[in-house]
């Protein structure tokens, strides 16, 4: 090789030189830089902690930094890829979990940060709190706010003082009508029933003697278009219908309706102008038996006219009562004997003075009065 063409190649290979070394270098700078810079930190507890959380359509990841120097540095990593229902959380959610997940590698003054410390401490994460232990004498104030605290079980004791005082509601219980042992009165008994799906009522009535309890007559009705309450009053004016032909004596009238029962003693306002006109019926027609007495009975002690508007309802029509054995089912399921009050007839006792010679004593005589004794001298 002749001397030119070596001079020629030595050039080349300075330009050469001279357009790599800024590359070269520069690559070199940044190897020695990721090499030798710190990237990990170990934590220090006089050091504020921050975490920096990120979530993405699939992943969580955070980090929690310490400040040096102006320059935050990671203390640990933390990822995990999110499972299938999580995916369709919301970003402000995955960040949430992002937090939680940092928290559960445990750098935090407790060990114990399970279960319900967990969510709080993800509840609490937006604020920037500064928890620390209160000296004796700082919580008084505190101490005696929660004293003043009524607990839940003394509540209802402490506002019994400050309560306003009201009248307490009276309940009206009208007395049983009590009836002699061998009194002859009578007795009826009504009932009402209803479907809204078959758009009808029925009613019944029956009429009893007593004292033997007999069953004077008894029938049922059915009307389309009747309400329960439409059907009752109808089975109470059937029972005046059975009356009228009647002397008016002592009557006692049951029935298992207290709204009907109520209405018609006046104790409670009618205010349904479909029962109003009824209750004004059956007051106008009450009219020609004064002593009467109006019983409200629970449904099992008014057996008998139940059974009868039941039939009627099931039959969508009235029927009136006349074979024995109907009447002898009426009387095996009437229980009205059991709820009126038999009056007891208590001995007279009167008592008389009865004086003998050796002393004055009190003697009880039964009646009829014996006239005293008086032994002659």
């Amino acid at each position: 090789m002749s001397t030119t063409e070596g001079s020629w190649i030595w050039w080349r290979l300075i330009l050469w030189r001279s357009t790599l070394d800024p590359c070269s270098s520069a690559f070199n700078v940044l190897k020695i830089r990721i090499a030798t810079t710190p990237i990990l930190r170990h934590f220090d507890p006089d050091r504020k902690a921050t975490v920096v959380v990120y979530a993405s359509d699939w992943a969580i990841s955070g980090a929690l930094m310490q400040e040096y120097d102006q320059i935050y540095y990671p203390v640990t990593f933390a990822s995990r890829t999110l499972k299938s229902n999580e995916l369709n959380y919301g970003i402000a959610e995955k960040e949430v979990l992002a937090l939680l997940r940092i928290l559960d590698l445990n750098y935090n003054a407790s060990t114990a940060l399970q279960g319900r410390l967990g969510q709080w401490a993800a509840l609490l994460s937006p604020w920037t709190l500064e928890i620390t232990k209160c000296v004796k004498g700082e919580d008084e104030i505190l101490g005696a706010l929660a004293a003043n605290i009524t607990p839940r079980s003394e509540v209802d004791k402490a506002l019994i003082s400050i309560a306003p005082k009201k009248e307490p509601r009276r309940k009206i219980q009208a007395p049983i009508p009590t009836i002699g042992r061998d009194e002859e009165l009578y007795v009826v008994s009504f009932d009402g029933s209803a479907r809204v799906k078959r758009g009808g009522g029925a009613y019944s009535a029956i009429l009893w003697r007593l004292p033997e309890w007999r069953v004077v007559k008894a029938r049922s009705g059915y009307a389309e278009g009747l309400t329960v309450n439409e059907a009752e009053y109808h089975g109470l004016l059937l029972c005046l219908d059975l009356l009228e032909d009647l002397d008016p004596q002592h009557l006692v009238i049951c029935g298992d309706s207290n709204l009907v029962i109520r209405e018609v003693r006046g104790e409670i306002d009618c205010k349904a102008p479909g029962l109003t006109l009824l209750r004004q019926r059956a007051l106008d027609r009450l009219r020609t038996w004064p002593d009467h007495e109006l019983l409200h009975v629970k449904r099992d002690g008014n057996g008998s006219a139940d059974s009868l508007a039941s039939a009627a309802l099931e039959r969508r029509c009235g029927i009136e009562i006349e074979s024995d054995a109907e009447i002898q089912d009426l009387i095996t399921l009437n229980r009205l004997a059991e709820i009126l009050i038999v009056k007891v007839e208590e001995e007279i006792v009167r008592v008389s003075a009865v004086t003998t010679r050796s002393k004055a004593r009190l003697g009880c005589v039964r009646d009829p009065i014996q006239t005293p004794y008086e032994r002659k001298s």
